[in-house]
């Protein structure tokens, strides 16, 4: 593992090769090489393109929440405004949900990061410690 030599039972190789294929949808890219998933190479030109990718097209083609690129509540509304793929071209819409492969998402961590998610002042939440709502 990560270029070193490693020692594995057949049976526990043979299934974490298999989930990793399955994850990364590798049955269907025959170039995807999962033999060695905790490399860094690995990591950046497999795992997180392939997330990316996936990302990009469920959020073009269904406009799905949450979403980095919803970063305060007016920016929802804009966002919300708009109709998905699915909505307003089926036909290409299932054509760039063939380009998904396997089952990564990146996790949109910029989702509201703009708003103040905080309880207002002078409410029943406020009198909380900060700490529970960070």
């Amino acid at each position: 593992m990560d270029g070193q030599p490693y020692q594995a039972g057949k049976f526990a190789l043979s299934l974490r090769l298999d989930c990793f294929k399955t994850i990364q949808g590798a049955y269907a890219d025959p170039t995807i090489d999962v033999s060695d998933p905790v490399s860094e190479k690995f990591y950046k030109d497999v795992w997180m393109a392939t997330c990316g990718r996936n990302a990009t097209i469920y959020q073009k083609v269904f406009r799905c929440l949450p979403s980095s690129n919803v970063r305060s509540m007016t920016d929802l509304e804009g966002y919300l405004a708009k109709p998905g793929l699915d909505k307003e071209d089926p036909t290409r819409a299932h054509e760039e949900l063939k380009k998904i492969r396997g089952f990564l998402v990146q996790f949109p961590m910029q989702f509201l990061c703009e708003q103040n998610l905080l309880p207002p002042i002078g409410s029943k939440e406020a009198m909380v410690p900060m700490e529970v709502w960070t």
